[in-house]
């Protein structure tokens, strides 16, 4: 035996010598696998040191960073989470998902950021300008998007109108139509909303209307020629920040910029451009389509060249977005480009010709939704970011039971992009794939199972200020526990300069009653109020039940009330893990503090003036739908391969409404019946 232990420790001393980054990737991957058992047991703590060790050995372990962001989440560190998941993404390992985690973590922070993850694109639908538009929209060139009025604006060049449309396609007003079907235009081309106006190029007409926000004519300019201050087919519009009107010239293959009042000021680009069609701005530069030379060239505002794009790729470059130093770049041959402006690469995703035959114009709106006019047809082109499908819905799997393998039990949770759960699933709303092969059969049922029997946590504050409303608190503790049934549990939690606790007991009346009477009002608040309920969350983590808390509160709280875990980490730490807390705050103090925790656990808060519905509090919580969907299924059997990842994939749909969540598990090395709590016999007992 000694000799053996000595040959394996000369092995290990080679190989850490002369090979240290291959012991470091194994000794990384260990602490991984170990943090992923406590991870999915809920064991956060020691999955957070665990995931943070293999980063020791291998900071480049993808895997145990992303898993160490979400045990911080998942034990009410938001903000650790967010560190990690920034972190993931700088170091190249984050997908959309861990953005789309990031930008929802930002929401309910309120912080000023997102990520864009909107790449690729894929064709969602066509809106058809005769069908939908009333007859009104056909040959369509240009297309603009309103912000503020979440609104397309878009040139008709057959029909001779500019028509607005609503964020729900419906046809809002034609501007520029007169009675009879007569138009104030001969061809409108480019547009531009600045300062609550509208400029319309007119193609024919060599001139730029301008109309109030409503459709109301307000006056025009502009004179054809080849003079320096005429202009011949204007297209394009674009309006600088210093308030300069630049005008493609496409007649005179140049940009003309004029000030508002229509007084011309320089020529840009003349003996560089050929048959330009489109101009976008940003700060102090422009971009401009230079059609006939197959490029975008990209000037300063006084009109210095500074950049050439798209030389020998693009065809016959016509419209152009810019946002957020993205330039989208309708190809009339060629299709869709996106320009990074930032790090000057150009990226092409194909539309299917079959739908837009003619690309001509290219506009974005607040959700990132790219339209693009079809200049031989009537339709316009909508196509959505692929993962933006998938980004409707939040979805996330905090566990997967692994004790009856292959037999497999996976914890799920359900948001809408408000945060808010999503109930009632059923097996049809769910996909879920191993090593990207098909479940055939997924069961929710023990989900509903599981919730016939409660957990009660309660938590009294009998702090003085509480002693008046003593008789109330008498009364709501024994209409609740009055309705209880001998298979519900217990714990009362008694919190005053000090904490005393039942314990985990059977549901009865009398002895909870006695053992909260026996207990005086002390304190002017509540001690280590938030140690009462952090404890409460941790100890429910891992019940198989219908758990909550309860909370009967005066309300007043001191330094020491929540100087170990604040509100906002509790509210995260329950949230998390589908432990709704409900408040009864009998003297609404500190109603924002409660109240928020209540209703962001999906709890409920109340005061002494609901007494009546706080009279049926049993009844509501037994009712209420789950936040925490269990899937029970057969997944792949792998068990000649332990310690092996098996990649898990998610996908839920419900009301049109689509989200995905990876993540995986490694194969055990032991296969029994139950963990040796029985939590897994819980779960797949009724199969």
């Amino acid at each position: 035996m000694k000799k053996k232990i000595a040959i394996f420790a000369l092995i290990f001393f080679v190989l850490s010598h002369f090979y240290p980054e291959t012991i470091n990737e194994i000794l990384s991957e260990k602490n991984f696998k170990i943090g992923m058992i406590r991870f999915y047991n809920r064991e956060y703590e020691a999955a957070i040191q665990l995931f943070s060790k293999a980063l020791s050995f291998q900071p480049l372990n993808h895997k145990a960073r992303y898993y160490l962001g979400y045990a911080y989440l998942n034990s009410g560190y938001a903000k650790n989470a967010i560190d990690e998941w920034e972190n993931l993404i700088k170091l190249g390992g984050g997908n959309y998902q861990v953005k789309q985690k990031l930008n929802d973590l930002y929401f309910r922070l309120s912080i000023d950021k997102s990520y864009d993850y909107s790449y690729p694109y894929v064709f969602s639908k066509l809106y058809n300008g005769l069908e939908q538009g009333m007859h009104k929209i056909d040959r369509p060139s240009f297309i603009i998007y309103d912000e503020k009025r979440d609104s397309m604006l878009i040139s008709s060049t057959k029909t001779r109108y500019v028509v607005e449309i609503d964020g729900s396609g419906k046809l809002v007003r034609s501007i520029g139509r007169k009675p009879g079907e007569f138009s104030d235009f001969k061809m409108p081309t480019g547009l531009y909303i600045y300062d609550d106006k509208i400029y319309i190029a007119d193609y024919k007409a060599d001139s730029i209307f301008i109309f109030n926000r409503d459709g109301k004519y307000l006056n025009k300019f502009g004179t054809r020629g080849i003079g320096s201050t005429n202009i011949a087919g204007p297209m394009g519009i674009y309006i600088s920040p210093d308030e300069y009107l630049f005008i493609v010239d496409n007649g005179n293959d140049r940009i003309q910029k004029f000030d508002l009042k229509g007084e011309w000021i320089q020529s840009i680009g003349e003996g560089l451009l050929k048959r330009p069609t489109d101009v976008a701005g940003q700060d102090n530069i422009i971009y401009v389509t230079d059609t006939m030379n197959k490029r975008v060239l990209s000037f300063d505002t006084f009109g210095n060249l500074l950049e050439t794009i798209g030389e020998n790729t693009l065809k016959q470059p016509r419209g152009i977005f810019l946002k957020n130093k993205k330039l989208y770049i309708s190809d009339a041959e060629e299709g869709l480009f996106i320009y990074d402006t930032e790090s000057k690469t150009l990226e092409k995703f194909n539309i299917d010709k079959e739908r837009v035959h003619l690309p001509f114009d290219v506009c974005l709106d607040s959700k990132n939704l790219i339209y693009e006019t079809d200049f031989n047809t009537q339709n316009i082109a909508i196509f959505n970011p692929l993962q933006l499908q998938y980004a409707n819905i939040g979805v996330q799997i905090p566990q997967i039971w692994l004790g009856s393998y292959p037999h497999n039990a996976i914890h799920l949770m359900v948001w809408d992009k408000a945060g808010k759960p999503i109930y009632n699933l059923k097996e049809d709303n769910i996909q879920l794939y191993e090593e990207g092969t098909l479940i055939p059969i997924i069961r929710l049922g023990s989900t509903y199972e599981l919730r016939k029997n409660l957990y009660a946590k309660i938590i009294i504050d009998k702090s003085l200020p509480m002693q008046e409303n003593d008789p109330e608190l008498l009364e709501i503790l024994n209409a609740f526990l009055g309705k209880t049934t001998g298979n519900d549990w217990l714990d009362i939690i008694v919190v005053n300069d000090k904490t005393e606790s039942s314990g985990k007991i059977q549901s009865s009346v009398l002895w909870p009653i006695e053992f909260i009477k026996k207990i005086p009002y002390k304190n002017s608040f509540p001690e280590a109020l938030d140690k009462c309920i952090h404890q409460s969350i941790r100890e429910l983590l891992n019940i198989n039940r219908n758990k909550v808390i309860i909370l009967l509160t005066g309300g007043e709280t001191g330094n020491s009330s929540f100087g170990t875990y604040d509100p906002d980490m509790l509210l995260t730490y329950a949230r998390q893990n589908a432990i709704p807390i409900y408040i009864i705050n009998f003297r609404d103090k500190n109603k924002e503090i409660f109240q928020k925790l209540a209703e962001e656990t999906f709890g409920k808060y109340y005061t002494i003036r609901d007494l009546k519905s706080i009279l049926n509090l049993y009844d509501e919580i037994k009712n209420s739908p789950p936040l925490e969907y269990i899937v029970t299924y057969e997944g792949l059997n792998l068990k000649g391969l332990r310690n092996f990842w098996v990649n898990v994939h998610i996908k839920v749909k419900y009301k049109e409404l689509f989200g995905v969540d990876d993540t995986g598990y490694f194969v055990p090395e032991m296969f029994i019946e139950k963990d040796l709590l029985g939590r897994e016999r819980e779960i797949i007992k009724e199969k």
